[in-house]
């Protein structure tokens, strides 16, 4: 089960890139090399990558964007840091499929997060500013199963429109376990 988690907690940064054509593997070299990141993961869909940072400080976080906006072959970066979040911290493998959800809801979000705390396959989500409201961490043993909870998330009450990004293997020792 999720826990929701309030703003007296602080929450890790989630920057969302996109790269140059042809740059990708150049990209993927120098964030492995980047240290305060917890994760990264290539994505399919309008970004190339999700980065999540492990810095929570606001100075560290400005800093570590603005290097990753500097890496060779970066075209642009979104920045979102949340105010709100649930989490469940479940196990999940290598081998496990992912996907983060883009929500823009028309009730509260908070009303949104404890709907998605019911979810066992949302490893987490952050209620955050700009253009998305909510950003959800979905996995599953397959992209079938991934896109099944999606498609449960798109239909929960409040949700005014939804996208997808399905992301290839995280890359990071703490995030994923090998079985």
């Amino acid at each position: 089960m999720a826990t929701l988690l309030t703003a007296t907690q602080m929450f890790p940064t989630t920057v969302f890139a996109s790269v140059q054509p042809k740059m990708l593997r150049e990209v993927t070299e120098q964030l492995k090399k980047t240290h305060g990141i917890t994760y990264f993961s290539p994505l399919i869909g309008r970004f190339d990558f999700a980065i999540e940072l492990s810095s929570t400080n606001q100075q560290e976080v400005y800093e570590l964007v603005n290097k990753i906006r500097s890496l060779g072959g970066v075209t642009s970066t979104r920045a979102y840091t949340p105010t709100m979040a649930i989490s469940s911290d479940p196990t999940v493998k290598a081998t496990d499929s992912l996907a983060l959800v883009l929500l823009q809801v028309n009730v509260p979000a908070q009303k949104v997060l404890e709907s998605l705390m019911q979810q066992e396959q949302v490893r987490n989500a952050f209620a955050v500013s700009g253009e998305f409201d909510i950003i959800a961490t979905v996995y599953g043993r397959n992209q079938e199963e991934v896109l099944a909870q999606v498609l449960k998330i798109a239909e929960m009450q409040g949700v005014k429109t939804s996208e997808t990004l399905l992301a290839y293997k995280p890359m990071s020792q703490y995030v994923m376990k090998p079985e």
